[in-house]
């Protein structure tokens, strides 16, 4: 079976050549000890399977500076494939023939221009592959031209040869730019407006919430919700007993959970790959890589921050597709102190049972965990990229945005089938276990079967911890809640009107209240966020991030404990 490798510059359309090649079934792995991902598929010339391996971007060919880079260039060179096939644009044509002239002093390559249908060399393909000493094909594989030429080729086989130099210089125009856009202060505005309108679109679809507040009739999260109360209902009335809660609360909410963060992933996901196919995240962020950069935060792990705001689940998905292995590990670390929509509604909750006497003060308690989540952001990114090393790259280096254009609906429903099939065979196990876990100790309690929150395990748990709040002026009835959260938001709510911890925010001094906020906004994501980290950054890193996103919520809600103590 013949084997080649797909390879080019970030942005040039190398996953949807990839997808148009080899259709719907992908294999995703990762490379052997690392976290970075390779996709596997297969293609059919005239009855000979044919394997194709798209291998992440690469920028410097001759001085790899990112893991992706190393990996894929030593991959390339070193790796058993019967050819490379080098994926150039009308953005990025010197550098992928420089990449070519790297990789064919080893392996039989060829050279394909895609976007063609944007701008193609001023040369057949047989007089540029001559010029060139390589084979050449012109495609466009979000119009799926050129690419049955790409197929006989590869089924043909690679003739060895060494790329002769040759100056390509695409006209401007075949690059689509807006003067306005490149500008930062309307790149950011953009940015952020992309960001609010994707979670506005996620609120509305599955919360069933408008911009104005208002709730729609009909709602995602309203018909699971409705769902889930129907079938614990029947389960506790024909079942019964311990039984009958387990099913219902272990295995059934676990069901209910799981489908809830499945629609937020799957609009989320769809949003974002849609951003990245159609070019405009690349375009807006080009302009602003260096204001990210000098602020820790890599350009485009921006867009998956403001996704973080709905859900951090499938900003963290989003986070595995960003160029760069430091960049992902480093977006995928930060995602945690992004407050999710569940959490808001905490905040919303707290604020007004607790100042409710003091009304003026609940838009600063829903304002405030929000400044101090980005606050810790920025502070977080500077600790790991000190501890781990990490650094911040642009993805486009000396290559300009890629040009937007509408994405191959065919290809990109394959991308975001892939990316979602993916996240519910790593994620699910998972939750699952953990809900399974997290139970008993929900249920059960030093004196038997736990008929109230108070008298359970989990309880216990809490009024140890008791002692490390107490500088917070926290009891442990809003304390133990948060061990619910690490299953799911929404689960705190419910923990904290079982524990009658809403109704004691009433009593407890406003500085307490805002260090709750602040503790909770940054504190821990849930498992399914992260059983996505550990895909995405491997266990040692996932283990780090909990530490210290403890560490740094402990640290600033004591700091706000202390500074509004000086007020109230």
């Amino acid at each position: 079976m013949k084997r080649y490798a797909l390879l080019g510059p970030p942005n040039v359309g190398k996953s949807t050549l990839f997808y148009t090649l080899t259709g719907v079934y992908v294999k995703t792995g990762n490379y052997p000890g690392t976290t970075v991902e390779i996709h596997r598929a297969y293609l059919k010339w005239d009855g000979e399977k044919i394997e194709i391996v798209d291998l992440p971007g690469v920028q410097h060919p001759d001085n790899p500076l990112d893991e992706d880079e190393k990996i894929a260039m030593r991959e390339a060179i070193e790796g058993s494939y019967d050819g490379v096939v080098v994926v150039a644009a009308p953005h990025a044509v010197e550098t992928a023939l420089k990449i070519a002239e790297v990789v064919s002093k080893y392996k039989p390559t060829a050279v394909v221009f895609n976007m063609a249908d944007l701008w193609s060399p001023p040369y057949s393909e047989e007089e540029l592959s001559k010029a060139l000493g390589l084979p050449v094909v012109y495609v466009s594989a979000a119009k799926r031209q050129g690419v049955g030429k790409l197929r006989e080729l590869l089924g043909k086989g690679l003739p060895r040869g060494e790329v002769h130099p040759v100056k390509l210089e695409p006209p401007a125009t075949a690059v689509v730019k807006s003067s306005i856009l490149a500008r930062p202060v309307f790149a950011v505005l953009a940015l952020i407006t992309l960001g609010v309108l994707s979670l506005l679109f996620l609120m509305a679809v599955v919360e069933g919430i408008t911009p104005w507040g208002a709730e729609l009739p009909v709602s995602i999260a309203g018909v699971l919700d409705a769902v889930g109360e129907a079938g614990a209902r029947w389960i506790t009335e024909n079942i019964g007993g311990l039984v009958g809660r387990f099913v219902a609360e272990a295995l059934w909410g676990t069901l209910l959970t799981l489908l809830t963060i499945s629609v937020y992933v799957f609009v989320a996901l769809s949003i974002v790959i849609f951003y990245e196919d159609s070019g405009v995240i690349p375009l807006l962020s080009k302009s602003l890589e260096r204001q990210f950069i000098r602020l820790g935060i890599p350009p485009r792990g921006v867009v998956c921050l403001l996704v973080g705001a709905s859900c951090n689940v499938p900003a963290v998905a989003a986070a595995r597709v960003l160029w760069g292995a430091s960049n992902r590990t480093l977006t995928a670390l930060l995602l945690p102190y992004v407050p999710c929509a569940a959490r808001l509604a905490i905040f919303v909750a707290v604020a007004t049972a607790a100042l409710a006497h003091m009304p003026y003060l609940i838009p600063l308690a829903v304002f405030l965990p929000y400044a101090a989540a980005f606050l810790a952001v920025l502070l977080a990114s500077l600790i790991y990229r000190r501890v781990l090393g990490l650094s911040v790259l642009s993805a486009g280096g000396e290559v300009p945005p890629s040009p937007i254009l509408f994405p191959n609906l065919r290809i990109y429903a394959v991308k975001v089938a892939v990316e979602f099939r993916d996240f519910l065979y790593k994620v699910a196990p998972l939750l699952l276990a953990t809900m399974l876990i997290l139970w008993p100790l929900q249920a059960f309690g030093p004196g038997g079967v736990a008929d109230n929150m108070s008298e359970s395990y989990l309880a216990t748990a809490g009024k140890a911890l008791e002692p490390l709040f107490a500088p917070l002026g926290l009891p442990w009835e809003v304390v133990v809640p948060l061990v619910g959260g690490w299953i799911f938001k929404e689960v705190v709510l419910g923990l904290l009107e079982a524990t009658g911890g809403l109704q004691l925010f009433a009593s407890l001094p406003p500085p307490s209240v805002f260090a709750f906020l602040v503790f909770t906004a940054m504190y821990s994501a849930c498992i399914a966020t992260l059983s996505s980290i550990y895909r995405t950054v491997g266990l040692r890193l996932t283990l780090l991030s909990v530490v210290v996103n403890l560490l740094l919520a402990y640290v600033v809600a004591y700091f706000t404990y202390f500074v509004f103590s000086l007020f109230f």
